[in-house]
């Protein structure tokens, strides 16, 4: 077994120049969820509760004022493997070569062919990575199952300790004379602030849940002063954003991400990262991470493979033969810890008064 059948273009050297000089976009969840690694499978963090503590006036010569030390409160779990292969048939190859052997070859096509499947592997454990992170961020729980995952199916919710979860006073959809996004936004921030000396710094929310926003009446009015016929326009987010910021609101991100899952059968389905309707309030941007650690593959690599690691992904190319077969491969071990759980809000702007 060779380590690859393009040994003469995929040769250690251009194979690990291509991987360092290819920049990638950075991934959004890596903005509330930075990647961080650990040592092992097992992790366990301690969630944030304290804030804001201070310390006491007193009076010369005496004792220290002793403050409680409320309990710990732990997330442990473990950080599962993330897979995903690609195969390069008899026929690809034989594609490759044609393109090899033309006088003028498509420089485009040469190197699609021959990187294309790296750049796909690399990109589908990252997707994978701001799947889990967005659900984790916009439900609080992430579900393994057939219809989002070809691996593992979990009968359970894996849960994040997101518990502080509300509904919206009027569902954002309906008649945009009766929504309130804006009075939900200042309620939920007053009672978090009053209630749990959390003060929110940003809100997560999708195109959807942004443009039923806009166009409500309310948000128009807090924005331009006037609703009705004497608004021309919907505001833009910049507009919003400067009017929630003025009032002393938090600012809006929206978030947009749509992602390809393919199934045992190979149908493809779009996915949407975030959770329809879930507006997040975040203490800040960052709120936990993406934690990671070594692959197997990395700590002992088989012989007649070649393997580059870019960002937290390690990228694998061997070949087979009878048939001649080439494939590639990217792995890591990763998965999203919210450390900052008890101060992240979720409100359900499609269901009235309470979350579900």
């Amino acid at each position: 077994m060779e380590f690859s059948i393009l040994k003469d273009i995929l040769k250690p050297k251009v194979l690990a120049g291509f991987v360092e000089e290819w920049q990638p976009e950075k991934t959004l969840i890596a903005k509330y969820l930075p990647y961080k690694g650990v040592p092992a499978l097992t992790y366990q963090i301690v969630l944030g509760s304290e804030s804001r503590p201070m310390a006491d006036v007193v009076a010369f010569d005496t004792s220290y004022p002793r403050k409680g030390r409320p309990a710990l409160t732990k997330l442990t779990g473990e950080i599962p493997a993330l897979r995903t292969q690609r195969q390069m048939s008899e026929t690809d190859l034989n594609s490759f070569m044609q393109f090899n052997q033309m006088k003028d070859p498509d420089t485009e096509a040469v190197i699609s062919l021959v990187f294309g499947d790296l750049q796909y592997c690399f990109n589908a454990v990252r997707n994978r990575l701001s799947w889990l992170g967005f659900q984790a961020l916009s439900l609080g729980v992430i579900s393994l199952t057939a219809a989002n995952n070809a691996g593992i199916i979990t009968e359970d919710d894996i849960d994040f300790r997101i518990t502080n979860k509300s509904g919206a006073a009027v569902i954002w959809s309906a008649a945009v004379d009766t929504t309130t996004p804006i009075t939900d936004i200042i309620d939920l921030c007053d009672s978090a602030r009053i209630n749990n000396g959390v003060i929110f710094k940003k809100i997560l929310m999708s195109r959807t849940s942004f443009s039923y926003m806009r166009k409500s009446e309310e948000t128009i009015n807090f924005c331009f002063g006037a609703a009705g016929t004497a608004v021309t326009k919907y505001p833009n987010l910049t507009v919003i954003n400067e009017n929630l910021v003025a009032d002393g609101l938090p600012f809006i991100d929206i978030i947009d991400v749509y992602l390809q899952f393919e199934n045992e059968d190979h149908d493809i389905t779009n996915l949407q990262a975030w959770n329809e309707g879930t507006i997040a309030f975040l203490p800040q941007d960052e709120v936990g991470n993406i934690l990671h650690c070594k692959t197997a593959e990395e700590q002992f690599p088989p012989k007649q493979v070649t393997q580059e690691k870019k960002d937290i992904v390690l990228l694998s190319k061997w070949s087979e033969n009878a048939p001649i077969r080439e494939f590639t491969s990217g792995a890591c071990n990763g998965f999203p810890a919210v450390k900052l759980a008890n101060q992240v809000f979720l409100m359900n702007s499609l269901h009235a008064s309470t979350w579900s």
